[in-house]
């Protein structure tokens, strides 16, 4: 089963005109033709995605269809502008992950010196979880990530640039904060571990699975509630070495020393497809992190 980009531009074109002729109108195309694109994918989906009526209304089958054709859609838009102005002679186009950490501490100054030096560079900066930004590369999203490297990186050139350490912390405001810093496994399973993102469980051994050793996980993207939930005794996370000795309310947490996996050391740095050419603005911006770190 294939969803189709013409059949995705008319169903959005339907919620947004919410009807049939004034979306056949705005793709100029014939209300049958429309009614077909629809009837074509609630066949495919094999459910219904609107209710017809004086007001058309979404399915929830229909709204994350929407979700996804608006997704789609507005990267179908960017790449033709990018492509456009290729033909012009106009902006390369650079795309870079990168995650929290690196965000917060180096991104900054990076991305400036980089438009400051490039300024014909159209940049676009994504920041996700440190194992998205693979997802990320291995899907054309981003040609470059910046950030830990994991075990298995064979898909990847990488380019080492400097260690990470993350160390398990705890507030001393956790239910079970003296168990935890005697390193007690059993208080582990009275608490969450609270994390930016985690693989799907069956993509790993389970003996590899530090998830396992708590009550839950809860997987937060945005740092600063991470931080906050920590602070509040909610739970335990693993905190990049610079924020818990620069952060103020990092600096309050407590390390769990006595767990055997309370530290991880990484190495980082930059990635991008094995094999892959790298765009003129790539190679620069890869020059630029050498000189950096």
């Amino acid at each position: 089963m294939r969803l189709e980009n013409s059949e995705l531009r008319t169903f959005q074109a339907v919620v947004e005109a919410n009807g049939f002729n004034r979306a056949a109108e705005r793709l100029h195309i014939s209300q049958s033709a429309v009614s077909q694109a629809i009837a074509s994918l609630e066949a495919k989906l094999d459910t219904p995605l609107l209710f017809r009526g004086k007001q058309l209304g979404l399915s929830e089958a229909g709204r994350r269809l929407l979700e996804h054709a608006n997704e789609i859609l507005r990267e179908e838009q960017l790449v033709l502008e990018d492509i456009g102005r290729i033909k012009r002679g106009g902006q390369q186009t650079l795309n870079i992950a990168i995650n929290s950490s690196i965000t917060r501490f180096y991104a900054p100054q990076l991305i400036s010196q980089f438009s400051l030096a490039q300024q014909d560079t159209h940049i676009k900066v994504a920041q996700l979880p440190s194992r998205r930004l693979i997802y990320e590369v291995l899907s054309g999203r981003a040609e470059l990530a910046i950030g830990p490297f994991q075990k298995h990186m064979d898909a990847f050139t990488t380019i080492p640039l400097f260690n990470e350490t993350r160390h398990l912390v705890v507030s001393s405001k956790h239910a079970h904060f003296q168990q935890l810093l005697k390193g007690e496994h059993k208080s582990l399973k009275q608490s969450p571990l609270i994390t930016s993102f985690l693989d799907n469980p069956e993509m790993r051994p389970a003996i590899q699975r530090i998830r396992d050793r708590f009550k839950s996980v809860w997987e937060i993207s945005s740092l600063s509630l991470r931080i906050h939930l920590v602070e509040q005794g909610l739970g335990v996370a693993f905190i990049n070495h610079k924020l818990l000795a620069e952060d103020p309310v990092c600096q309050q947490f407590t390390t769990l020393k006595d767990l055997p996996f309370g530290r991880i050391d990484r190495q980082a740095g930059i990635y991008y497809k094995a094999g892959k050419t790298l765009s003129p603005s790539a190679q620069e911006f890869v020059a630029l992190c050498r000189e950096f770190w």
